[in-house]
């Protein structure tokens, strides 16, 4: 019900748009307006108008969820998936968003269809999750298109159906969801609900990298090392994205780091560098990061 801008505040009324300065949102706070209060800790926790203050913004924001403002309950979820805010536990969110998505708020319907996709605070009930995903997607939502796209193709909720997973991934993958990159890369790469096209998961996973998502740059990688376009594999890139992954945490890349080193593959052989990559890898639990370990140990 209330949009920001630079200078004060927008709000939305059944006489039409109103503009307030922050002088005037703090006054309609203290007289206790769910939308006052949601616009102040907004101001306060995003340093709109006034000086950040993360304590405020929140105490506000908590206020106007108790006065039933549902988008301050939309944005305490989102804050809560993203980390930032541990006022609420994951029984708490997905409570908010239920009640939010309910106001028919895009954010909302997304994180209540994943409460009932995961069974948190209400059974686990496929179906009501893809029709809260198709309501939050009919208004733009790529996340939760992509996560419809998911429950075609497993067949959760909705008669599978990987031709129409693929589409959805597609749609959200051209609207810069990261997310569906991987997914579209992945039906490309293995012909799910679509002619298998190597090249063009290629292009996805790349641009996947390219936004910083790791498990695309492991999967680019695998490409190269099995060669792609016509061009024979390419070890040497196959073990700079491998690295890349790898330091940017997947266990798997780790061991195909460790594995490298031990071959000699697209980098020269060193037992000391493949120890400490299985090493990191077993230790966050890849049993065949542990198996070339001790393989390597005996051969030591």
């Amino acid at each position: 019900m209330v949009e920001e801008e630079r200078r004060g505040f927008v709000f939305n009324t059944s006489e039409g748009d109103l503009d307030m300065s922050i002088d005037e949102v703090i006054e309609l706070a203290g007289r206790g307006d769910p939308d006052g209060l949601y616009a102040l800790g907004m101001a306060y926790l995003f340093g709109w108008d006034v000086e950040e203050d993360q304590e405020k913004g929140y105490l506000y924001l908590e206020r106007a969820i108790s006065a039933g403002q549902t988008e301050a309950m939309t944005l305490a979820v989102r804050l809560f998936m993203q980390g930032e805010y541990q006022g609420i536990g994951p029984e708490r969110a997905a409570e908010l968003a239920i009640e939010a998505a309910r106001d028919g708020i895009p954010d909302a319907q997304l994180y209540a269809g994943l409460a009932y996709m995961d069974g948190v605070s209400v059974p686990q009930d496929y179906a009501e999750a893809a029709r809260l995903f198709r309501l939050s997607a009919n208004q733009g939502n790529s996340e939760a298109r992509t996560n419809l796209a998911y429950m075609f193709q497993e067949g959760l909720g909705v008669e599978k159906d990987e031709s129409k997973a693929f589409k959805l991934y597609r749609a959200a993958a051209n609207a810069g969801n990261v997310n569906a990159m991987f997914h579209l890369a992945v039906c490309y790469e293995f012909g799910v609900g679509a002619r298998k096209d190597v090249m063009s998961a290629a292009e996805w996973y790349g641009k996947g990298s390219d936004q910083g998502d790791a498990f695309a740059t492991e999967r680019l990688g695998f490409l190269w090392s099995e060669g792609f376009g016509g061009n024979g594999p390419d070890a040497s890139k196959a073990f700079e994205l491998f690295l890349k992954a790898a330091m940017e945490g997947v266990t798997t890349a780790m061991a195909t780091v460790g594995r490298c080193y031990m071959d000699g593959y697209g980098t020269e052989k060193d037992a000391g560098e493949a120890a400490k990559w299985l090493r990191m890898a077993a230790d966050n639990g890849d049993a065949d990061a542990s198996d070339l370990l001790s393989s390597l140990g005996k051969q030591a």
